[in-house]
């Protein structure tokens, strides 16, 4: 019989500035963490909205803001946080959280597992910036003592930073369906967004960052209109990028074929107004939009990249095209809306594809994990 007081605390630290694939992974993991074994807190390094997310969720939520990047002031009351809650185990995600979780952690003779959501090298918009996020992360690689890798990708990127084999699990993220509301008439929101119902619609969800290729994806939709496919372009999501992006709409002649209204929630109304999504990243960790959009029923397009070559194989459950091939992009969504059948072939192989990537499943792999380094 299990003893009282005997849960096992796991806090998670994480920069928590904005709500990324990152933030709502973690909030998913938390969700499912067994509540008899585990008691979940966060610490979140920037202001925004993630810690208030997980208090209205009934979890334990500090935030101790970093002032830059090399702000090691937080590695003290991170310390503290640790004592006065009596935490067994922590779990760091993201380069500040790397630097200076890692070290509280140490420091409390704690053990410590990190999870790599993406390759470090297309997450900057310089290459500076790039290699001072890795060399960062490189300082206190050796305080962790698991690495979670949420694909295959990913881990390539771990061991090239000289962690061995052994100390590197491949973990794919699971979807959280419980999260989508109930199914709002699509009408409602094709009029919210000032959507044609006569046309399809071809969409791209992502945050506007260069290496989520907003560029090809435009160039993609004036090849498919030249084509004479009557379609417009849905862009979901905001991000440093909006001002470039606006630019390229003007200079290609796009302003009456592309919606661009931002961020956008619940995003399970935007899947429900979509033809076909596009994923025309040049990196991808993993890909949760792709398995969200197989989920909604709608066929995916992406490149042929990182974690995204682990869930869609082409012509099966999806299209690959090779990165920047806005052509290909374009030739792939044209023969999307032109072939029914294959529409609906990519739709049940979507909903078998989603099996491999259950929640439950991703919950059991990183409890697996904890339960190897607690005593």
């Amino acid at each position: 019989m299990k003893q009282v007081g005997a849960k096992k605390r796991i806090l998670h630290c994480i920069g928590g500035g904005e709500m990324g694939g990152a933030e709502e992974l973690l909030l998913t993991l938390m969700k499912l963490l067994d509540k008899d074994q585990y008691e979940a807190h966060l610490i979140c390094l920037c202001q925004g909205p993630f810690a208030e997310l997980a208090r209205q969720y009934g979890f334990k939520a500090a935030v101790i803001p970093m002032r830059h990047k090399f702000d090691l002031s937080t590695i003290k009351p991170i310390r503290q946080y640790l004592l006065e809650n009596h935490i067994d185990l922590v779990h760091t995600h993201g380069v500040r959280a790397n630097l200076v979780a890692r070290t509280a952690a140490k420091k409390q003779g704690l053990p410590v597992v990190t999870t790599f959501h993406s390759v470090l090298r297309y997450d900057y918009d310089s290459v500076f910036k790039a290699l001072l996020a890795k060399y960062l992360t490189i300082a206190t690689n050796r305080y962790t003592d698991k690495f979670i890798a949420i694909s295959r990708a990913i881990k390539k990127e771990i061991l090239e930073m000289g962690i061995p084999d052994n100390k590197i699990i491949v973990i794919h993220n699971g979807l959280d369906t419980g999260k989508y509301a109930e199914p709002r008439d699509p009408r409602e929101t094709r009029r919210e967004l000032g959507l044609d119902p006569d046309k399809n619609t071809v969409a791209m969800i992502a945050r506007l960052h260069p290496v989520k290729g907003h560029r090809y994806f435009l160039q993609a939709a004036r090849q498919i209109i030249d084509n004479g496919i009557d379609a417009q372009f849905l862009i979901i999501g905001e991000g440093i990028y909006r001002d470039n992006i606006q630019q390229w709409i003007k200079e290609m002649d796009l302003n009456e074929e592309v919606i661009m209204p931002g961020y956008y929630s619940p995003i399970e109304n935007i899947y429900r107004v979509c033809d076909v999504l596009c994923v025309p990243s040049l990196m991808e960790g993993l890909g949760m939009v792709v398995l969200e959009a197989m989920y909604f029923d709608v066929p995916v397009v992406a490149s042929n990249i990182g974690g995204i070559q682990e869930i869609i194989e082409d012509g099966i459950n999806g299209v690959l095209v090779q990165p920047r091939d806005f052509k290909g992009l374009a030739d792939a969504v044209i023969d999307i809306l032109t072939d029914r059948d294959k529409v609906e072939y990519f739709k049940q192989q979507g909903r078998e594809t989603l099996k491999e990537f259950s929640q439950e499943k991703m919950a059991c792999q990183i409890e697996a994990a904890y339960r190897s380094l607690l005593p």
